[in-house]
């Protein structure tokens, strides 16, 4: 990593609300660190400049919900519901998954974030069979150079219990791996592991008992690590009003996907102070809800974050997720309009919405907005390049507008994480990439023999 980073004269879109956008601006890196923002600014004899003209200047993406080790088996499960999307996958071919498959799924799952421009993550590690599977896990993520949460997931050792507890070796994982997380406050921790901090992926009370909900709550407050559930998908109801009986709601749980839950419910989760990501594809693709519910979240001031999922059954970028919620949400803003045959005179929320919550809003999500989801210095250098030279990008009006309208990760020219390359000139930096595809296509051959 250069001591000192440049970036010179590309449309530096901040999202911080003191800075705005910088035309024609330069985002000056040291040390990992976003040290200033200006317009020609001048580079040190040792400085290592990077020419932005014709891009947007971002901050790094942030993805809030991705089972990452899925990233082997991405496409496995297109054409199902959520309804065949569980025996296909979490007790089929999940269980197959040995700890060398899950760390080459996640390497792999990562550096596919990575290329689109998603510089943190929030790994809802749900493949978890034992200690060696997590280890592995983590292993990937921490080799890929992601920042982000690593959520410790089920389901862990094969057990009779129709309703199993969380796996217990979570705390053996806290303790040797993420020393720094942990505390009263249910959010991560200063110090944590690199680049990584703990999370819980709890079944939460749609997928157990209401016994072991509580206990599984009881564990994860114990450990003092935040909480992230699956609520409000088609086939699932009252989970949010069983939290509130059971006392168990508060700021420091996440509401994944959200879409069925009642006017009541989204409610308690903006009194409580909880988070929802918006996982648009898969909501849409899966039958998890007929609208995602971005619109009826931001009306309350719940703060929100975009996932991309499951990469089984949806694609790998964030860029689709900001044009799927967009559409769908004034699909559902003008639905009442449409039915009346009545023209809309105006729509709400902009790309510049979607893009606020792919960044900042995520970074709230994750616990994380001191460190990364803006482009504010003092913050760690996660910053993603876009080049809008191509022909389907190179627009007449808001460059955010157009990153929202076509962008994908082919687009994606720069990624640096912490003020280290991840992708540079089109292409991600490193030997772990060659390595990772190896990997990945060999736990591929091994699980398409296993499954024939």
């Amino acid at each position: 990593m250069s001591e000192e980073i440049l970036i010179t004269g590309g449309h530096v879109v901040t999202l911080d609300d003191a800075l705005g956008d910088v035309p024609d601006g330069d985002v000056r890196v040291r040390d990992g660190v976003i040290t200033q923002i200006g317009v020609g600014l001048r580079p040190g004899p040792d400085t290592e400049v990077v020419d932005a003209r014709g891009r947007l200047v971002i901050p790094g993406l942030i993805d809030t919900h991705r089972h990452v080790w899925q990233g082997a088996i991405a496409g496995f499960t297109p054409q199902m519901t959520g309804y065949g999307y569980g025996p296909a996958v979490l007790t089929g071919i999940s269980l197959r998954h040995t700890p060398t498959d899950i760390y080459a799924g996640t390497l792999w799952g990562a550096l596919q974030a990575l290329d689109g421009g998603i510089t943190t993550i929030g790994d809802w590690a749900h493949a978890l069979q034992s200690a060696d599977h997590a280890d592995a896990n983590l292993r990937g993520l921490r080799e890929s150079g992601i920042r982000g949460l690593f959520f410790y997931g089920g389901p862990g050792p094969a057990d009779d219990d129709p309703n199993p507890p969380h796996p217990l070796d979570a705390r053996r994982m806290r303790d040797e791996q993420f020393p720094g997380d942990g505390g009263t406050s249910g959010t991560s921790g200063t110090s944590g592991n690199g680049r990584l901090r703990m999370g819980m992926a709890l079944r939460g009370p749609c997928f157990t008992s209401p016994e072991r909900n509580r206990q599984d709550f009881a564990f994860a407050r114990e450990l003092g690590l935040p909480i992230s559930i699956h609520v409000g998908m088609a086939g699932t109801a009252d989970a949010v009003t069983a939290l509130r009986r059971d006392g168990l709601l508060g700021p420091d749980v996440n509401y994944i996907h959200a879409n069925q839950l009642t006017d009541e419910e989204m409610d308690l989760i903006a009194a409580s102070g909880g988070t929802v990501t918006i996982t648009p594809s898969t909501d849409m693709l899966m039958q998890f809800g007929t609208y995602p519910a971005t619109g009826r979240a931001l009306e309350r001031d719940i703060v929100c974050g975009f996932g991309v999922d499951t990469v089984c059954s949806a694609g790998t970028d964030l860029f689709s997720e900001m044009r799927l919620a967009l559409a769908a949400e004034r699909s559902r803003a003008n639905a009442e309009s449409l039915a009346r045959n009545e023209l809309v005179h105006e729509v709400a929320l902009h790309q510049r919405d979607m893009l606020r919550l792919a960044t900042l809003g995520g970074a709230q999500v994750l616990g994380l907005a001191d460190r990364t989801g803006s482009l504010t210095p003092g913050k760690q250098a996660d910053i993603t390049i876009v080049d809008l030279r191509s022909p389907h990008l190179d627009g007449f009006g808001d460059p955010v507008a157009m990153l929202g309208l076509g962008a994908g990760p082919a687009d994606v020219e720069t990624v640096l994480v912490g003020g280290e390359f991840a992708k540079r000139d089109g292409t991600l930096v490193g030997t772990h990439a060659s390595t990772a595809r190896d990997l990945m296509h060999e736990t591929q051959h091994r699980l398409r023999a296993a499954i024939r």
